[in-house]
C-alpha cells in the first residue's frame, strides 16, 4: 500500500487545521475558536518575525498561504511546514518574498527556516519513499523584460537545508522553463517563459520516490 501524501492545505481550510493543532500546543479549550485560531496563528507570525532576515517586519506584512503537515527533517517525525508571503518588500530584493518555516506539530518549536526572493516563487512538496518530504522551489526573476528561473529540489536535515541535484535537467540544460504538476508530481520543461501550447515542452520530467530523483519521461 503507498504511503498517504502529504495534506496540502491551502487557505480557506487553514482555520480548520489550526482548530486540529490547537489539542496539541495545549491552548486551552475554554476559549472560543477564535481566539485559539488567532493565537495559533499568531505563534506562526511570530516565530518568522523573529528570525526574518532583514531585521523588523511588521506582523502584518506576513500572510500565511500554505500549511503542510508531513515528516521532513527525519523518519517518522510530527511537523508542519508553513509558507508564508512577505508583503511590501523592496523591488530590489525580488517582488515575491517567501518565507519557508518548519516547525514541530506538538510543540510548534522552529525546526528549520529559509528565505526565498525571486520576482515569483512557487513552492510544493513531494514524498519520498521513506515518508520524508522534500522541497521543490522554483524562482523566476524578470529583468528588461527578459525572465529567467532556477529550480532547486531541497531536503531539511536537521535544522539545515541540503540542496539535492536534479540530474536530468544536467541532460537538458539550463536555458529552459519549468512548471510544476502539484497531481502527478511532475516537472514539465518548456522552451518559452509562457506555457501555451504542447509545442513548447521540452520533456516532462516524473518524480520516483524510491531514488528521490525526477526521471526524463519524454
Amino acid at each position: 500500500m503507498s504511503k498517504m501524501k502529504n495534506k496540502v492545505l491551502p487557505v480557506s481550510v487553514l482555520v480548520l487545521f489550526m482548530l486540529m493543532c490547537i489539542n496539541a500546543c495545549g491552548i486551552s479549550k475554554s476559549r472560543d475558536s477564535a481566539d485559539m485560531v488567532s493565537e495559533l496563528n499568531n505563534r506562526i507570525i511570530e516565530k518568522v518575525a523573529e528570525n526574518y532576515e532583514e531585521g523588523n517586519i511588521s506582523a502584518l506584512d506576513i500572510v500565511i498561504v500554505r500549511i503542510d503537515f508531513g515528516s521532513f527533517s527525519q523518519d517518522n517525525a510530527s511537523e508542519i511546514f508553513v509558507l508564508c508571503k512577505i508583503l511590501n518588500t523592496p523591488h530590489v530584493a525580488g517582488l515575491d518574498k517567501t518565507v519557508g518555516i518548519l516547525l514541530d506539530a506538538d510543540s510548534l518549536e522552529m525546526v528549520a527556516y529559509k528565505e526565498f526572493a525571486a520576482d515569483k516563487v512557487v513552492i510544493n512538496c513531494i514524498q519520498a519513499s521513506d515518508g520524508q518530504s522534500r522541497i521543490l522551489v522554483s524562482k523566476t526573476t524578470t529583468y528588461q523584460g527578459i525572465s529567467t528561473q532556477e529550480i532547486q529540489l531541497l531536503a531539511v536535515e536537521g535544522s539545515q537545508w541540503v540542496e539535492i541535484p536534479i540530474d536530468a535537467l544536467k541532460i537538458i540544460g539550463d536555458e529552459s522553463f519549468y512548471y510544476m504538476d502539484i497531481v502527478d508530481d511532475l516537472i514539465i520543461v518548456a522552451s518559452e517563459d509562457k506555457l501555451i501550447s504542447s509545442e513548447e515542452i521540452v520533456a516532462v520530467l516524473k518524480w520516483n520516490p524510491e531514488t528521490e530523483q525526477f526521471v526524463l519521461e519524454q
